[in-house]
């Protein structure tokens, strides 16, 4: 059995899920049901994949390549696409708010950056909006950071 960073990072997470349900032992009942409802899912789900981890990681990966066909490397193309979208999602969030960048930036990202079509575009950005305002904003009462922008105008 081979430890690679998956069932490490896995292990981290469930340890942290589990450090967090036996802190909220010894809190107040009320105090500590947030972490109940958070840790427990999360320490099974953890749990799970530290399993699925070990068993995928004890089996040998052979790829089979070709003398003449040689592996293009990728990652720098990756990585400029996930600083570029890191960019996007921050100058909207930053610009217009949470309740109006959040959709847009999460549509944009189906669309383009995942070129998937325009109905699950449209639809990720509905249900964002609706995670955002209908039950951060509304439901629960919280205060969301509006933006720079929308903050100057009005």
């Amino acid at each position: 059995m081979k430890i690679d960073t998956k069932v490490l990072t896995s292990l981290v997470m469930f340890g942290l899920f589990s450090s967090a349900l036996l802190l909220s032992l010894w809190l107040p009942s009320q105090a500590a049901f947030l972490p109940y409802i958070i840790g427990i899912p999360g320490a099974i789900l953890c749990g799970f994949q530290v399993i699925a981890d070990l068993r995928n990681s004890a089996k040998p990966k052979v790829i089979d390549v070709s003398v003449d066909e040689v592996p293009k490397d990728k990652s720098a193309k990756t990585e400029a696409e996930m600083f570029f979208w890191l960019a996007v999602y921050t100058v909207l969030l930053l610009s217009v708010g949470f309740v109006i960048g959040g959709p847009i930036a999460v549509s944009l990202y189906v669309y383009f950056g995942c070129r998937d079509g325009l109905k699950n575009a449209l639809f990720s950005g509905g249900g964002t909006l609706l995670v955002l305002f209908g039950i951060f904003d509304r439901l629960l009462g919280l205060t969301l950071f509006e933006g720079l922008l929308i903050e100057y105008l009005f």
